[in-house]
């Protein structure tokens, strides 16, 4: 029997460069998959093309970032279940750059509510099924500029910092959950399709892969992970020495 066996995962940016991966190993390991998307491109191809491969994947169009959306979400799909073991909060995005006197009010809430409110609102609906049943696994995913903040990037900087903080806040009110654990990778940039224009060939060859990622998140899905709580993992970009 496939070590997740049985299990229901929950993933958002399901179907980006590293939701794909996350997903996809998830599957293999045996647990049946939920991707969230945004619903702006027309999935119907690939959604058919995937199940083809795992018929325990599906997928849905949610705005993560609304809170009627999401509790809509649970309600219907994960109430019909009646449970959700794992949850991969990636959905997120950078936003162009801009100085902090030229970032508008606007643009800093819609950072925030992509990468942090998002994020708030899967764990709160996630908590209350774990809770109930004793046991789960949250995995999010902030990034580096979260702990070394980047110019220009104050809003995304911030929004990320407090995907950390929500972790650990979430740690703290599980511990005397049963097996519950809630933790945090914490990547440098990652080598996806979307992310090659953005770097050389020489800085390419040093950036973390979606499948190194998706490996950590499976090891943090595991029942050998129960001590695992409120963990801040990164994984940067290696130089020439290791990881930096």
């Amino acid at each position: 029997m496939s070590k997740h066996s049985g299990k229901i995962a929950v993933v958002t940016g399901g179907t980006g460069g590293l939701g794909r991966v996350v997903c996809e190993r998830l599957l293999t390991s045996g647990a049946g998959v939920i991707a969230l998307h945004s619903g702006v491109h027309d999935r119907t191809r690939d959604a058919a093309a995937m199940r083809e491969r795992f018929p325990l994947y599906s997928e849905h169009a949610v705005d993560v970032r609304d809170s009627s959306a999401v509790a809509a979400f649970f309600g219907t799909e994960i109430a019909a279940r009646g449970r959700i073991d794992i949850i991969c909060n990636l959905a997120g995005g950078v936003g162009p750059k801009s100085s902090l006197e030229d970032l508008s009010l606007q643009q800093f809430r819609e950072l925030f509510a992509l990468n942090a409110e998002s994020c708030f609102l899967m764990m709160s609906h996630a908590l209350r099924f774990m809770k109930r049943a004793g046991t789960g696994r949250i995995i999010n995913i902030a990034a580096r500029p979260a702990v070394i903040p980047e110019p220009n990037r104050g809003g995304y900087d911030v929004a990320k910092a407090a995907v950390i903080a929500l972790t650990r806040s979430a740690a703290e009110e599980v511990k005397n959950s049963g097996t519950i654990t809630v933790n945090v990778i914490v990547p440098g940039t990652i080598l996806t399709e979307a992310n090659k224009e953005w770097g050389s060939a020489e800085e390419m060859r040093r950036w973390v892969t979606p499948e190194q990622i998706a490996d950590e998140i499976l090891v943090l899905c595991g029942d050998n992970a129960i001590q695992m709580n409120g963990q801040i993992i990164h994984m940067f970009e290696k130089d020439d020495h290791g990881i930096t």
